[in-house]
């Protein structure tokens, strides 16, 4: 994933003084590593950035931008719609209970895959995941529904996918780094790993 801040014009880059300034061409574009880190330089220079969003140049999808006041009122909408989800008398969503064969549909579908390792689980073992969970406005239905083994649908919770992914990879960056002792050799394997998962 490149992860860049555009306004669909300009890209934001870093000049030979290592300012931030504006340039048309995609190739001279700031990457960043993470959406955390684009999001917070967006949030130090607003200004600068009015009308830039957070952009990934390998999915082409907007990740993030500033709400408009209209934007604001539709997300509260949204929200409240949420709200009106029931609920248990602890305040926990209320979830539909799927029939065995539905669950069995699922886990088909996924080839008994957990979508988040990957590892292949019983019947038995499989938990039911929101792709997008429901207290981030996601529907609880089949179509938002996919295969995850117990222990990897705890540890994702209630994450957005591209957050939990983010998560992942940082996890996993640091957990190498602790590893290989050598920082050349780090250096080299970093890059690497950053071109594959970028």
């Amino acid at each position: 994933m490149a992860i860049v801040i555009t306004n669909g014009n300009y890209y934001i880059y870093l000049n030979q003084n290592g300012k931030h300034r504006k340039t048309k061409d995609v190739t001279q574009a700031l990457q960043y590593s993470t959406i955390k880190e684009a999001i917070r330089y967006m949030n130090h220079a607003p200004i600068k950035t009015d009308g830039y969003y957070v952009y990934d140049t390998f999915t082409n999808h907007v990740i993030w931008k500033h709400l408009t006041p209209e934007e604001k009122i539709e997300l509260q909408e949204q929200k409240n719609g949420i709200g009106n989800v029931k609920r248990r008398n602890n305040g926990r969503i209320k979830r539909k209970k799927y029939s065995q064969a539905t669950r069995k549909l699922i886990y088909n579908k996924y080839d008994g895959r957990c979508q988040l390792c990957g590892r292949k689980i019983l019947f038995s073992e499989m938990s039911l995941d929101h792709h997008i969970a429901l207290s981030m406005g996601g529907v609880d239905d089949v179509s938002n529904l996919e295969c995850t083994c117990l222990p990897c649908n705890q540890f994702k919770s209630n994450i957005a996918p591209e957050l939990f992914e983010d998560r992942i990879n940082d996890i996993f960056m640091y957990q190498m780094e602790k590893k290989i002792k050598q920082p050349w050799k780090w250096k080299a394997v970093h890059k690497l790993i950053l071109s594959c998962i970028v």
